[in-house]
Order: structure tokens, then C-alpha cells, then sequence
């Protein structure tokens, strides 16, 4: 399935997309699990998977660091987290990702990821572009782990 950008305003982001095969539950675990999320987006991940739990991922290459905590965590259904990287300016804003898992009538799992907010000034704007080809591309990623 491909990644669907839904109608947003210019302050947030929201893309869906279907992962055949996957149930909800094991589809939260790629996102959590530290041997399964490296599958797919970082190559380094410390987790403290609980509700107010930090995370730490890590592209070692890059010298990029994204970290947060966990603002929501309901296995299965949703998670949210902070989003800050390191290496951005000081003056952009934290972010929220929102995640929610919801069974598919086909079988798999539908992921709804809520990503904000984002402010109206060009470099925010750019943020926003970034962060949706960055969805994209780690998505089809993950849509390619073999999965049982």
C-alpha cells in the first residue's frame, strides 16, 4: 500500500497508510522494540518502552541524534512521543507524533501518524515537506520487513 497524505492544514500532518499482514499489536512492537525499529528507520535505538519513557535513535553516520519520551503508549492501539533532534536550531518548535493502530478489513493493520505542529513561516513549511518524504520513504521500509 502506498502512503496517503489526508487534508490537513498547513499546522500539522497526517498520513495514513495500510500494512497488510501486520497486526496492530505487532506493527506497535516495530515501533518500540529496539531489534525490530532498526528493521526499518534507525540503525540505533535505546528505548525505555513505557508511558514516559525516553527514546534515543541514533543514525551514527549522519551524527544524528532524535530523542523524546513517550506521551502516549497503549500497545496495539496508540503511541505518541516527542520528537527533537540535536542538531536542528534551538528556535524550532518540539514536536508531537501520534500514532494510531486500528484493524484493517483486509487483514492487516491501518496506521494513522499525526505529526505537529508546524508553524507558518517558510522554514516551517519546509519542515513539514521534510517530514512527510521522511514518512514516505521509512514507510516503505517498514511495508518491506518480512513479518510472521
Amino acid at each position: 500500500m502506498a502512503l496517503v497524505e489526508l487534508q490537513t492544514g498547513h499546522d500539522i500532518l497526517v498520513v495514513e497508510e495500510i500494512f497488510p499482514g501486520f497486526s496492530a499489536l505487532a506493527l506497535f512492537n516495530h515501533w518500540i522494540q529496539p531489534d525490530l525499529l532498526c528493521l526499518w528507520w534507525p540503525p540505533e535505538a535505546e528505548i525505555d518502552a513505557r508511558l514516559g519513557g525516553a527514546y534515543h535513535l541514533t543514525w551514527p553516520q549522519q551524527n544524528w541524534h532524535l530523542r523524546g519520551h513517550y506521551t502516549s503508549f497503549e500497545p496495539g492501539k496508540t503511541l505518541g512521543f516527542i520528537w527533537r533532534w540535536d542538531h536542528e536550531p534551538a528556535e524550532l518548535p518540539t514536536r508531537d507524533v501520534l500514532i494510531q493502530f486500528a484493524p484493517d478489513a483486509g487483514g492487516g493493520t491501518k496506521l494513522t501518524l499525526t505529526h505537529s505542529v508546524y508553524g507558518d513561516s517558510a522554514e516551517e513549511q519546509e519542515q513539514r515537506a521534510s517530514h512527510l518524504a521522511g514518512w514516505q520513504y521509512f514507510f516503505d521500509r517498514l511495508q518491506n520487513i518480512h513479518h510472521f
